[in-house]
């Protein structure tokens, strides 16, 4: 690592909460200088600043101490290295919120030799100084930015590190393999005894297997850490806004029977049995003279394309025309669910007329109107979007990061070649070489391996106070 990633003796501050009106603002010091900072700008009742017991709250103000004028009642809380968030000495001033008064406070945290934190650098500086590995720093970001319970939870499992922990019990046998296999260096004129090679396969088969299992999950964290963009389409007058408005509980699109009357679109989000999605209701498709409407439509046609799921409204109570097939037939190769829409008015479209276009466990009878079958359109939308697998469990962990996946791809491969290596009898050298490049891998997902511009990318996407 390069040396502006090393711990050093300056001291950061920042504003940890966020701008605008609120009844409370947080603001965070870390450093050497933190406890003399808040002693020259402290003070209780007229005293000077109290001793500073660690973690215990101080009722008090801030006050100018060049001319002794108080700017805020407040309440700081001092917590002593290495027992802090950082693993240095902490400062937390607890003040009125809005815009003037936390600015004012933190300007003084600066005049009395602080400097304006990087984002994400209080993070930063609890993972260089050991207080988290790298997987549980990153997950202190999607606690913060989860969109729904379940993304919620999966960050709050990686930080409190059972992926770092699941990690880790695969480092240990793969150790335990190298170890077996350095064991032979020293008699590279003989063959591995055939037990012990047919023990080190069947572990490192093993690892494989969970390696893969582990990896396949990605597909789901990363649907909760970055949500699904959803559009909603169908020819006009089928019932698209209706559906838009049940499916986030409120009056968001305007309802017409006049067709066409969506020409923009309109865009929420919504929590689907845990997942988030990006909802989009856009223009009917059609053909149509109006220009404006004409551009709505071919928007409309954008927005499918380029999103990663797709719900289809059809009008159930009238037979399927032209603009039903163009579609339907946009359907192919995307996923999607297909609602049946207006149900309560009597069918004229049958499953199997629509088999041809989705699969029948994809098509769900709804009345946007009545409310009925909403509830069956997102457990369709939940049964596609995590795939027929799921988790086992509430508390299983689940990849949320590119990261993670690639770097237990490359240890995969690198397993996948000892074992092809250990079949054909390779020297024991050789062997060791593509293991610990497995081990290698995988401490790039806690950081035990790790680079400046690995460190530089992942705390960049934090906000400043974190």
């Amino acid at each position: 690592m390069g040396s502006s990633f090393t711990p050093n003796d300056d001291t950061i501050a920042a504003i940890a909460t966020p701008p605008g009106d609120g009844g409370i603002a947080v603001i965070r010091i870390s450093g050497p200088e933190s406890l003399n900072i808040i002693s020259a700008i402290f003070e209780t009742g007229g005293e000077e600043a109290p001793g500073f017991l660690p973690r215990t709250l101080y009722h008090g103000h801030i006050i100018h101490p060049e001319n002794g004028l108080r700017i805020d009642e407040v309440l700081a809380v001092y917590m002593k290295s290495p027992a802090s968030y950082t693993g240095e000495d902490v400062v937390e001033i607890h003040s009125h919120g809005g815009h003037i008064v936390p600015k004012k406070i933190i300007d003084l945290v600066f005049a009395r030799g602080a400097r304006p934190a990087n984002p994400g650098e209080f993070s930063l500086r609890a993972f260089l100084n050991g207080k988290m590995d790298l997987a549980q720093a990153e997950a202190v970001a999607d606690v913060v930015n989860a969109q729904t319970e379940d993304a919620l939870k999966q960050a709050e499992l990686q930080l409190e590190g059972v992926l770092s922990h699941k990690i880790r019990e695969i480092k240990d046998i793969i150790l335990d393999v190298l170890a077996e296999v350095e064991a032979q260096v020293d008699f590279p004129e003989e063959d591995i005894d055939p037990i012990v090679k047919s023990a080190l396969i069947g572990r490192t088969q093993d690892i494989l297997t969970g390696l893969e299992a582990l990896s396949d999950t990605y597909r789901e964290g990363r649907i909760l850490k970055y949500g699904v963009s959803t559009a909603i389409i169908g020819k006009p007058n089928v019932g698209k806004s209706s559906l838009l408005n049940r499916l986030v509980m409120k009056e968001r699109a305007i309802v017409s029977p006049v067709p066409g009357t969506t020409r923009d679109f309109i865009e929420e989000s919504i929590d689907v049995r845990g997942l988030p999605l990006r909802l989009v209701d856009t223009a009917g498709i059609r053909a149509t003279g109006d220009e404006i409407e004409r551009a709505g439509v071919d928007f409309a046609k954008k927005k499918a394309g380029e999103a990663e799921l797709i719900i289809a409204v059809i009008d159930g109570s009238a037979p399927l025309d032209e603009e039903d097939y163009e579609v339907l037939s946009s359907l192919e190769g995307k996923q999607a669910v297909l609602a049946v829409n207006k149900a309560d008015a009597g069918l004229k479209v049958s499953d199997g007329g629509l088999r041809g276009f989705c699969a029948p466990e994809r098509i769900v009878y709804t009345s946007a109107r009545e409310g009925t079958g909403i509830e069956d359109l997102k457990e369709a939308i939940n049964r596609l979007l995590r795939g027929k697998e799921g988790r086992g469990e509430a508390g299983e962990i689940v990849l949320t990061e590119l990261r993670h996946k690639l770097a237990i791809e490359k240890a995969a491969e690198s397993l996948s070649s000892f074992l092809k290596l250990l079949d054909v009898g390779e020297s024991p050298e050789f062997l060791a070489l593509d293991l610990r490049v497995a081990l290698d891998s995988l401490g790039e997902i806690t950081g035990e391996v790790t680079t400046e511009d690995v460190l530089g990318r992942i705390f960049s996407k934090f906000c400043v106070g974190k």
